[in-house]
């Protein structure tokens, strides 16, 4: 059974997010709770998480953004680190199901009210303003916490040894170029595993040509393919087959005609 996490009210989400701007990571810390007045759980559909838990989870999360260099040395290398770690830790151990994860107003808790300054870490402000996707859950694929719960449930596959071993397939940007497709290619989640197998595999290709190149291509033309193929109707094995193919126009095309990754 799922466990129910505190879902923050829309107009608390606004006034907590509104007084974030101009304030530093550190200012925020001391904000930070596992309660709110301002928030409730559904009435049915699990079990209520305690205060306790709740604690550990945040303490978790900050632990895993310190190791990886937050705050004071923000490197590429490092947030994908987090991104990957964290990603597995609320999907492995948060105890959420689906229906729960896609509520925006849980992950608008966790962001405001449980640990604002390691959202705050990970996407710091620009000229003295935060991003309202990366805390407010408005759109779930930028939430700086639930794009990474999706991730690990999309890319999850307990036939291989470690399940959570695509979420080290493809970088950041490159992920999020796929994730974003949300109403095509991340709509159907054995597609975005096959991409991340294919590129994994076809990235070791010493050719010269960039594996961002091929894998940004190769997404064009599958968004595509969406418009006219069922793919919810094929096998993990045929969707596998797909991208590959596609991938190898891809770099025969890119190959004949030199296109620069810049220009992708």
């Amino acid at each position: 059974m799922s466990l129910l996490y505190p879902r923050l009210l829309p107009g608390e989400s606004e006034r907590l997010f509104a007084s974030l701007h101009g304030r530093q990571p550190e200012e925020l810390a001391r904000f930070a709770d596992v309660t709110s007045d301002r928030a409730i759980f559904a009435a049915t559909g699990g079990t209520r998480v305690t205060r306790d838990e709740l604690r550990l989870l945040a303490a978790d999360l900050e632990k895993f953004a310190v190791a990886n260099g937050f705050p004071r040395s923000l490197t590429t290398a490092g947030r994908n680190d987090f991104d990957r770690i964290a990603a597995r830790h609320l999907h492995e151990r948060s105890g959420m199901l689906p229906g729960e994860a896609s509520q925006r107003q849980v992950w608008a808790f966790l962001a405001l009210v449980l640990i604002p300054h390691v959202c705050a870490w990970r996407f710091p402000m620009r000229e003295g303003v935060y991003l309202a996707d990366r805390f407010k859950g408005t759109d779930l694929t930028r939430h700086t916490l639930a794009r990474l719960w999706t991730r690990a449930h999309v890319l999850y596959d307990p036939s291989l040894p470690d399940p959570y071993e695509l979420l080290a397939g493809l970088g950041e940007a490159d992920l999020d170029h796929v994730m974003a497709r949300r109403r095509s290619v991340a709509a159907t989640p054995a597609l975005v595993r096959a991409i991340v197998r294919a590129h994994t595999e076809d990235s070791r290709t010493n050719d010269g040509i960039p594996a961002r190149a091929v894998h940004r291509d190769t997404l064009r033309r599958l968004l595509r393919l969406t418009a006219f193929l069922n793919l919810d109707w094929m096998s993990e094995q045929e969707l596998l087959e797909l991208v590959r193919e596609q991938r190898r126009e891809s770099r025969r095309l890119l190959a004949e005609t030199g296109v620069n990754v810049a220009d992708l």
